[in-house]
């Protein structure tokens, strides 16, 4: 009867326990809660300062949305950020066009000449020669069907000394209907050698093929030019992950990139010269979840006469997936000996933050337990005073971070803690049937 005692007692702690209550998060949260820490490294004094989103908060963030960065000020207080997705930046390239005029007759004056304007086919005007004689209005139309781009200003020359006089704009793509585009005052003044010229007229970036310039007083032309801006997109910064080789499974090649970046470039590398091959791309954010189709097509790897052919990058939509498969027809071969590489690239995301309190600022991240508190960068970032930061060294995981992390035992020690139970269980059951069969005899 002891024995049976004393086993129930032994038993008695495995079979009370229970999954471990989770460290709670302290509230403010404090950099130590999470597992990696970055320091951040500001060019100059700034209220304001925005960064890329280093890779290391894409390999060792807990949440595939960003959810646990944070920022930290030198007491380790969290201060407001955005988490933005950069636009692709805009430049506009200005630049300045000497165009075609004509005279052009719009009222009876002395001595009148038709002038025959024309559209080529080309959208430019043609006219034929004439004499163009002093009128009580001068009025000019301005071929700008060769413009590319915006129309942001006329400058004009003209042979009349000490000029002042207002003139009309009016723009047209079909010489028909005519928009006006109001009035402005042009000048040119010389007076005991001094000049005064106003020859530049502000159009306010308007698209038109041809512009109608009008004036009261006479007005001869001898030069036109346009000013007009072209926007072009800047070639975005990606960043790339060194290529990732791939595991065979199953038939599958199977890719691991180890981060949640917001990928949307994909360059697959095949192991053997001469390859072409139909496949097909799938990805997931865990390996729980169902594969989604992510892009097909043909790939190949060929020899060129002077160089290798290989198949372009392929461009999907960005999509923060770690884990990608690729599928191989093997009708056409497969892919041969060896195993292809992924290398994934992406334009990172920035973040935007208040420099509230004292430097040094860290870039904090890798907790899983809480959601994001970024807010909108619109509503962060009054003004335009917004300085550069980049981000400097990576600090080691602490210790504090570690247990404040693990809020559940590990499966292997639970399922030992059981096994435990049911062996002891068993051995009490055994001998307490020895003890009672000879009872029972």
């Amino acid at each position: 009867m002891r024995l049976i005692c004393l086993l129930i007692l032994c038993i008695s702690p495995l079979a009370l326990a229970k999954k471990p209550t989770p460290v709670p998060l302290p509230s403010p949260l404090t950099p130590a809660v999470f597992s990696h820490q970055q320091a951040l490294v500001l060019s100059t004094s700034s209220p304001f300062y925005r960064l890329d989103v280093p890779l290391s908060v894409y390999q060792f963030s807990q949440r595939a949305d960003l959810g646990d960065l944070r920022v930290f000020n030198a007491a380790g207080e969290l201060v407001p950020y955005a988490l933005e997705t950069r636009p692709a930046p805009q430049q506009n390239q200005l630049s300045q066009t000497a165009v075609r005029f004509f005279p052009y007759s719009s009222k009876a004056s002395d001595e009148r000449r038709d002038v025959s304007i024309q559209i080529r086919s080309d959208g430019q005007l043609s006219a034929q020669s004439h004499t163009f004689s002093k009128q009580q209005e001068s009025s000019y139309i301005v071929d700008a069907s060769q413009i590319k781009g915006q129309l942001e200003s006329l400058i004009l020359s003209w042979q009349e000394s000490n000029y002042q006089g207002q003139i009309r704009l009016a723009a047209s793509d079909n010489l028909q209907q005519w928009q006006a585009l109001g009035n402005s005052e042009i000048i040119q003044l010389d007076y005991q050698g001094q000049t005064l010229s106003q020859p530049k007229v502000d159009l306010g970036s308007i698209r038109a093929k041809y512009l109608r310039i009008s004036s009261d007083t006479p007005l001869t032309l001898k030069e036109v030019r346009l000013q007009s801006s072209i926007e072009q997109t800047m070639p975005a910064k990606r960043a790339w992950l060194a290529p990732v080789t791939a595991q065979l499974s199953q038939g599958e090649y199977l890719f691991d990139l180890g981060v949640h970046a917001p990928i949307d470039r994909l360059e697959l590398a095949l192991p053997q010269l001469n390859t072409v091959v139909q496949a097909s791309l799938a990805s997931r954010a865990t390996p729980a979840e169902p594969w989604q189709n992510a892009q097909s097509g043909v790939l190949y790897r060929l020899q060129g006469k002077t160089a290798e052919a290989r198949s372009p990058a392929l461009s999907i939509s960005p999509n923060n997936h770690r884990y990608w498969r690729l599928n191989v027809n093997q009708n056409s071969g497969g892919l041969g000996q060896g195993l292809p590489q992924l290398k994934a690239g992406w334009i990172p995301q920035q973040i935007a933050f208040v420099a509230r309190g004292q430097a040094p600022f860290v870039l904090a991240f890798g907790q899983a337990r809480v959601s994001s508190a970024a807010i909108n960068s619109a509503d962060l970032i009054i003004g335009k005073a917004v300085a550069s930061a980049t981000a400097g060294v990576l600090l080691n995981k602490t210790a504090s971070a570690a247990s404040a992390t693990a809020s559940a035992p590990s499966s292997a020690r639970s399922y030992g803690l059981w096994a435990a139970l049911v062996l002891a269980v068993g051995v009490l059951g055994g001998m307490a049937w020895k003890l009672i069969r000879p009872a029972q005899g």
